[in-house]
């Protein structure tokens, strides 16, 4: 498996849209291994190509665009956004699971939801329904 993670100054980079460089990592998936970090070029005009030229698997992202996301996804690249922290530890993270991976969400974010009964986690996992009839009385 390749991951592919934006780096900037040796962290996760706040925004895959406009980063330069990726680090991409092999990873066994048998036995949980990284076997080596590589360095590469992003060409911001074709991100998705340049990860798909690259045999990128996952890329794990602070912040991205929607119309990246879409064309990385339709490309068969899956997509972790949210995620900030050191790239090695990250990768060892999502290795071990959801659960693991958790502890490095970007500050901030909607998308991941807090622990159970937590009243952030409500407001994000319950939004506010619309109304059947329109908004009408």
């Amino acid at each position: 498996m390749r991951i592919a993670m934006p780096v900037w100054q040796d962290l996760v980079s706040p925004v895959f849209d406009v980063a330069r460089t990726v680090l991409v990592a092999d990873v066994d998936t048998v036995n949980g291994r990284t076997r080596a970090f590589e360095s590469h070029a992003v060409d911001p005009a074709r991100p998705a190509t340049t990860l798909q030229n690259l045999g990128v698997d996952v890329l794990i992202c602070s912040a991205i665009s929607p119309p990246v996301e879409a064309a990385l996804w339709m490309v068969g690249i899956e997509v972790v956004p949210d995620i900030c922290g050191r790239p090695e530890e990250i990768v060892a993270a999502f290795l071990g699971g959801a659960e693991m991976l958790r502890r490095y969400r970007s500050p901030g974010s909607r998308r991941w939801h807090s622990r159970p009964g937590d009243r952030r986690d409500k407001e994000v996992a319950e939004p506010t329904p619309a109304p059947v009839d329109g908004g009408r009385r």
